[in-house]
């Protein structure tokens, strides 16, 4: 059985993963957008959604947010209390109060409603989820990752040797720290953080090809 599913979804072609917990239940980290895409794979893999995880809240990683809470009565929303502010009955008002200038503004405009529900598990970093898991043994412990944003979180899973790891890393670069919240001095403390883990590494990142953290090598003078 499969159980890592992605789908590109939403304008700038995030990577939304599915992660199969069980025969039945999964969780969906960066409900991009497309959400019509994400349901019908869901139905196709008879698959209902227990969480919903945001590694960021960057506009383009939260499109289809509430659409999927909408559609999975059950499904609670994970953020990292960093970035709570941008999730909500506000939420459209704040990301165009601190993202709101030129294409970006324009986008959040376009592709984002005034109001999203608001986060039902705000993370800290350090926390196990999903322990119970059958097909991810040991569950995934949440790492604080800020420097692309002040919330940004990986996810990492042991026993699968994997991380998914938002736009903190990418298949040959990481991401950038100019915008509000953003922080060169921050990425790199993260960056150092992730190249603690086994060379094996798999990293399912927020844009691009999944890669191995060995193959990162551009990264190296960066740290």
């Amino acid at each position: 059985m499969k159980k890592i599913l992605c789908l590109q979804t939403g304008i700038l072609q995030v990577n939304t993963y599915i992660l199969k917990l069980n025969e039945t239940e999964a969780i969906i980290v960066d409900p991009g957008g497309s959400f019509s895409e994400i349901k019908e794979l869901l139905t196709k893999e008879q698959l209902s959604l227990k969480a919903c995880l945001l590694t960021h809240t960057h506009f383009d990683h939260i499109g289809a947010v509430g659409d999927v809470l909408s559609e999975f009565s059950e499904c609670l929303l994970y953020v990292h209390k960093n970035e709570a502010f941008y999730i909500g009955k506000n939420a459209r008002q704040n990301q165009l109060k601190d993202f709101g200038i030129g294409v970006i503004g324009a986008y959040i405009k376009k592709t984002m409603p005034a109001s999203l529900p608001e986060p039902d598990v705000l993370l800290d970093g350090g926390e196990i989820l999903f322990e119970d898991s059958s097909n991810f043994n040991g569950g995934f412990i949440v790492l604080h990752t800020p420097g692309h944003s002040v919330g940004s979180i990986c996810l990492y899973c042991k026993a699968e040797n994997l991380l998914i790891s938002g736009d903190t890393l990418f298949a040959n670069a990481c991401g950038r720290t100019d915008f509000k919240g953003g922080s060169e001095t921050e990425m790199r403390k993260s960056l150092k953080k992730l190249y603690e883990f086994p060379s094996e590494t798999i990293v399912a990142s927020g844009h691009g090809e999944i890669s191995l953290l060995r193959d990162i090598t551009k990264m190296q003078f960066f740290l």
